[in-house]
């Protein structure tokens, strides 16, 4: 699946939330939810940008274009 860019605005309240460490749950198109803290972005190549959450089982890559909701808890 080709990645397809996210608008800035988004990616900006994405950056906000992992410099606050955020903690949100997160809607993924196939409709898992995760629920964990943001800590940092990154571009994966050639996957595409992703946003790092940090579990107890360590740090998982979510692709950001494929994330429906995210909302702070």
């Amino acid at each position: 699946m080709t990645y397809s860019p996210i608008p800035c605005a988004d990616y900006d309240q994405y950056e906000l939330w992992c410099m606050q460490n955020a903690e949100l749950l997160i809607t993924l198109h196939s409709g898992e939810q995760l629920q964990d803290k943001a800590v940092n972005l990154k571009i994966i190549h050639p996957d595409g940008e992703h946003l790092i959450i940090t579990t107890a089982k360590g740090e998982h890559n979510v692709r950001l274009d494929l994330i429906t909701s995210a909302i702070v808890v």
